[in-house]
Order: C-alpha cells, then sequence, then structure tokens
C-alpha cells in the first residue's frame, strides 16, 4: 500500500442542533483523518458525539459546517438522490440492531445493497454467498433472522456492509446487544475483515476491552476530540 492514502478526511467538522431556543453544540470543530485499512474505535460519554459524527460520517445527518471526504469526494457537494447513491455504493453500516429484514433470508438481506445499486444479481449472489461464508454461515444463508441467533443476525449484517466493497465500514455497538461470548466473537470478526478485505472501519463502541484492543482510540467529550490513541 502506498504511504497515507486517506479513506477518510474529516475538517473542523461542527453540528449545532436547535433545541427550542438553545444550540445544542454536538460537534465543536473535529478534525481528524483515517487511513484506507485502519480501523478505529470512537469512544467517550453519553452525549459526547459520537453518534453525531457516525451519523456525518454515514451521510444520514449533515454538517453545519466543516468538511468530510470519504475517498476524496465531499458526499454534500451532491444532492439528495446521489448522496443516497454514494451511501449505498462507498459506505457499509452495521447497527447494534441488525436492521435485517424478517422477510428476507440472511442470503436475500445480504444481497440488498448490491441489487439496489443495481449490480446482477448473479454476481451478487456468488459474491453474498462467498461473505456469508467468510463470516461462517454458508449453511445458514436460506435461513430467515428469526430463524437466527442474535451473534448470527449480525454477521450477516457484517457480510451485508461488505458487499459493495465500500470505502468504509462504519459500525455503531455492533456488540452491544450481544452476550460477552457473542461479543467477542463479533470483535474477532473485526479484526478478521480488516485483514481480509483490508477495509477500512470506524467502530463506535462502549466496550472497553474491544476498544482497547484495537489499534488506534478517538475519544470525544462534549463534542471535541479529547485524545487520539494509537497502541504501538
Amino acid at each position: 500500500m502506498g504511504a497515507n492514502v486517506l479513506a477518510v478526511q474529516v475538517e473542523n467538522l461542527k453540528k449545532i442542533y436547535k433545541v427550542g431556543e438553545e444550540d445544542l453544540n454536538a460537534l465543536g470543530g473535529v478534525s481528524f483523518q483515517i487511513q484506507k485499512g485502519e480501523i478505529v474505535a470512537v469512544i467517550g460519554e453519553s452525549g459526547s458525539g459520537k453518534s453525531t459524527l457516525l451519523h456525518i460520517l454515514g451521510t444520514l445527518d449533515s454538517p453545519t459546517s466543516g468538511k468530510i471526504l470519504i475517498d476524496g469526494k465531499n458526499p454534500f457537494e451532491k444532492n439528495d438522490k446521489s448522496i443516497s447513491s454514494f451511501r449505498n455504493l462507498h459506505i457499509g453500516f452495521i447497527f447494534q440492531h441488525n436492521n435485517l429484514l424478517p422477510e428476507f433470508s440472511a442470503l436475500e438481506n445480504t444481497m440488498m445493497p448490491g441489487l439496489i445499486a443495481g449490480y446482477s444479481e448473479k454476481n451478487v449472489r456468488q459474491k453474498a454467498e462467498k461473505l456469508l461464508e467468510n463470516v461462517g454461515l454458508n449453511k445458514r444463508k436460506n435461513h430467515f433472522p428469526s430463524q437466527l441467533s442474535g451473534g448470527e443476525q449480525q454477521r450477516v449484517a457484517i457480510a451485508r456492509a461488505l458487499i459493495n466493497d465500500p470505502v468504509l465500514i462504519l459500525a455503531d455497538e455492533p456488540s452491544g446487544n450481544l452476550d460477552s461470548k457473542n461479543a467477542n466473537l463479533i470483535h474477532e470478526l473485526f479484526k478478521e475483515i480488516k485483514i481480509k478485505f483490508k477495509s477500512t472501519i470506524l467502530v463506535v463502541t462502549h466496550n472497553k476491552e474491544f476498544a482497547a484492543a484495537l489499534p488506534r482510540r478517538i475519544r470525544l467529550r462534549d463534542g471535541l476530540i479529547l485524545s487520539d490513541e494509537h497502541s504501538s
């Protein structure tokens, strides 16, 4: 890999919400960069700005001021339809509540973003099957979410996030709903994905052990970066 290939650039990012007559500063001018292939934890207390940052990076919310570049592109220079397309093609999401569609099988759920992007069904199906195999679910691909355990559902969500080869994977408390055994399995899977797919991953987590095991931690407090630590 060439030196310093950036997946994400965040420059003086601010987000102000109007609450009645008051201005709530959710982000007060945040700047950082993430190189391609990095896995980064974002940590901090409730109300520190973690979710706001995640939603803006995922183009689910827009900044008040400042700039984000994902793979060198500013998604907010586009109209709403183009932003949705950008999100589907370039960003993979893994939520605490896995947001699987109950009426579709594990395989169909995994295929969904690829079909929305307009790729051929045959290619998307082959890729989805391979991804489910990678997360240890090739024998469960035709099961519906209700027939899968919480840990299995979250593994389907991880496969779905990878289907379009996103520049950036955003994970919001990906093990927050799981018992410690399944949480640990998901944490290990993230590390495997980073190696196997060279994915760039930003994880918001309250899990101190998971955060400590990752090579970089950005700590937020009151909408500002308190620290940005790299493990040796």
